[in-house]
């Protein structure tokens, strides 16, 4: 993204080459559709048809927000805050958390935080226009509302604040995590069929 310069106004599209190594960019932000699927989704669902979560914790029930290996588990206000269990706001206290600090509450895909913490940018079609980027997944500050599937808004670049941020995605594929079951499977099956014939021989 070249931002030299660009403080406010229209979103920088990702560059097709890297400027430092001539090469396509490694990472990116993803577009919507990527983000809410990595957030939401899960093939599982439906008796094996697939469908959505309500929440990036592989939930419909409201998250509870205690750090730790907890499932269903997600930085934001339950009327106290995750980070210090209590109501009380302090200024100079950081409420973000690290990734994989509620290391029991990943999504279907494995990632973190996608329901609260910080409001994440993400590339509306993957070639940004005008001056709006989408945000979703809520935040520290945020209660449960804010952080379902259905929430999102489409705010200004200008949209600076201490509990907004982003993620960054890689283009490269990654089977769903039954292929690599039938991919061992598959080993496992041509093993033996080799083995059997082996001892015929």
């Amino acid at each position: 993204y070249a931002v030299n310069g660009n403080n406010d106004g229209n979103v920088p599209n990702k560059n097709a080459i890297n400027p430092n190594t001539g090469l396509p960019p490694t990472f990116y932000m993803p577009t919507e559709n990527e983000w809410y699927k990595a957030a939401y989704y899960s093939p599982t669902l439906n008796a094996g048809a697939g469908g959505y979560y309500t929440f990036a914790t592989q939930s419909n029930d409201f998250p509870g927000n205690t750090i730790g290996s907890g499932a269903n588990q997600a930085n934001y206000n339950t009327g106290v805050y995750a980070v210090t269990g209590s109501a009380d706001y302090l200024e100079t206290q950081n409420y973000l958390t690290n990734v994989g600090a509620f290391s029991g509450s990943p999504s279907y895909y494995g990632t973190f935080d996608q329901s609260g913490n910080v409001y994440e940018w993400n590339d509306l079609t993957g070639s940004f226009i005008g001056n709006a980027g989408g945000v979703r997944g809520g935040n520290w500050f945020d209660i449960w509302f804010n952080l379902q599937s259905s929430r999102r808004s489409q705010p200004s670049s200008a949209f600076d604040l201490g509990y907004a941020g982003f993620r960054l995605a890689a283009p490269v594929a990654v089977p769903e995590p039954s292929t690599y079951c039938m991919a061992l499977a598959g080993l496992a099956c041509g093993g033996f069929s080799m083995w059997r014939r082996r001892k015929r021989c």
